[in-house]
């Protein structure tokens, strides 16, 4: 039951992550701001769920490791870190990664002091 709790809720965050991603307003910019998007809310809400649902044992599973593990992606940060080092648009590579993992942390952050004081 724990493996398919997980799969339906990687499936169910991918197909989100899918959608956002595939957003007009996202294809217009030098940077990936989609994906830029999808994991700062995807810390954000990680943040805010870790200690609202830490005894809840598979809907902890299935939200933590299965949606928000299929909504959030390193593998396309990477991707996308490797693609403007390729096309040597160095400024649009340092601001993503900045961006990205500074503002992910002041997600995680913010999310993870709100789901305390919710618990």
């Amino acid at each position: 039951m724990t493996l398919f709790v997980l799969a339906l809720g990687a499936a169910l965050g991918a197909v989100l992550r899918a959608a956002i991603l595939d957003l007009k307003i996202f294809r217009r910019f030098a940077i990936p701001y989609g994906t830029i998007t999808v994991n700062i809310a995807g810390s954000f809400l990680m943040g805010l769920c870790v200690p609202v649902l830490q005894s809840s044992g598979m809907l902890y599973t299935g939200i933590i490791f299965g949606f928000l593990g299929g909504f959030t992606t390193y593998s396309a940060f990477s991707l996308d870190q490797l693609s403007l080092l390729q096309e040597r648009r160095y400024r649009e590579l340092f601001r993503y990664i900045f961006i990205t993992i500074f503002f992910s942390m002041v997600a995680l952050a913010t999310g993870l002091m709100t789901g305390v004081s919710l618990s």
